[in-house]
């Protein structure tokens, strides 16, 4: 571990409940990189459609942080613990964070979160289209084709609906790496 090049990782931070948007403002203040994943939601109270924005995971905040400022962001006001597997901080892959923000990016594609425990679907990197870079699942669910994305330390999965002719554009492509599990796919645009 080296003073002058600390290694920065993605992990989640428990908050109390509704603080996620002002711990991410205090964090962000004190230096520290936040994500705050949100999404658009029509505010019921209200007769004409307003929409309102509300944290995608409740309660949740990731931010990216090395050895240095762990404990700055640990000791702020509203946050109740790091998520952790056997008494460690648990570290994150960036590829999720990726994905998070890849999904949320695309306005035409309703987003969901599960928490329920979904089988293992084909493994696929989507290389071109407007989920290019997601790397995730296909799967079938009630006869729909479903794009997943597992976020691990939440014990969640992102999902969306493919309608049939994205579905169909799905092309199977090989791997650079002549051993690799994982194919390629390729979702054009219209």
């Amino acid at each position: 571990m080296s003073l002058e090049n600390p290694n920065y990782l993605w992990y989640v931070i428990y908050t109390r409940a509704n603080s996620e948007k002002k711990l991410f403002n205090n964090l962000t203040q004190k230096g520290i990189e936040c994500y705050l994943p949100t999404r658009k939601i029509p505010n019921s109270k209200i007769e004409s459609i307003k929409w309102s924005e509300e944290p995608l995971f409740r309660c949740y905040l990731f931010v990216r942080v090395s050895y240095l400022e762990f404990f700055t962001a640990l000791n702020t006001p509203g946050v109740i613990c790091f998520i952790s597997s056997a008494g460690k901080a648990q570290a994150i892959p960036e590829i999720q964070i990726i994905n998070i923000k890849t999904f949320l990016a695309q306005n035409n594609y309703e987003l969901s979160v599960t928490y329920e425990q979904i089988a293992k679907g084909k493994s696929i990197e989507i290389s071109n289209g407007v989920l290019a870079g997601i790397k995730g699942e296909i799967i079938t669910m009630n006869e729909k084709m479903i794009l997943l994305s597992r976020i691990d330390s939440l014990k969640c999965s992102l999902y969306t609906n493919l309608s049939d002719e994205e579905a169909s554009l799905l092309q199977v492509k090989p791997s650079n790496k002549e051993y690799s599990f994982v194919r390629r796919y390729t979702l054009e645009n219209n």
